[in-house]
């Protein structure tokens, strides 16, 4: 057999279709499924980062209202502007209790302080109340904690006790100032 022009053009072509098979069908389809591939797995990797997202906001929803709770609760203690009256008859049932006897029990002049949380709620303010008692140190401090013990927000920003000398034994001469917190009413 011999081999001439004719069977090697043709062994040529032969050899030459898969190689061009290869280089315009397969090479470009392989580069398009990389392409696709990269596309894909960025796409899972933000529905991933999505998928967190949404499971931190399921989190937020309820820490929002255990917040929300939180405010309910302490808005609840705080008295009306108007109220303060009745919070100082509160803490001069509370001296009397305790054996005590009050000298002067009044509102000093507030530091104006308003704190406003949001546009919905109203703003808050601070009443200092000045409180002179007299009478034994176990009274004051039972006293004291039953003014702890109140539903009411209440500081004790300022406490001087000294005896009494003109009294017997383990009586005392208390000077306090307490503020309440209260919820302001009207603008201003």
């Amino acid at each position: 057999m011999k081999i001439g022009i004719r069977e090697i053009v043709f062994i040529v072509l032969l050899m030459a279709i898969p190689v061009g098979a290869w280089w315009f069908v397969f090479r470009p389809a392989d580069a398009r499924n990389d392409e696709m591939t990269e596309e894909i797995e960025a796409r899972q990797e933000k529905l991933q980062a999505l998928n967190r997202a949404t499971a931190t906001i399921g989190n937020l929803k309820t820490e929002i209202k255990s917040l929300d709770e939180g405010i309910a609760f302490f808005r609840s203690k705080l008295p009306s502007e108007k109220e303060i009256d009745k919070v100082l008859r509160e803490v001069w049932k509370l001296a009397e209790a305790n054996k005590l006897t009050t000298k002067s029990i009044r509102t000093l002049r507030s530091s104006g302080k308003v704190v406003k949380l949001t546009d919905s709620e109203g703003p808050y303010a601070e009443q200092p109340i000045f409180i002179q008692l007299e009478g034994s140190f176990t009274g004051f401090y039972g006293f004291l904690l039953a003014l702890e013990a109140q539903p009411r927000i209440m500081r004790l920003q300022q406490m001087e006790i000294e005896k009494n000398i003109k009294a017997e034994e383990g009586k005392i001469r208390a000077l306090c100032t307490v503020s309440v917190f209260f919820e302001r009413s009207g603008k201003g």
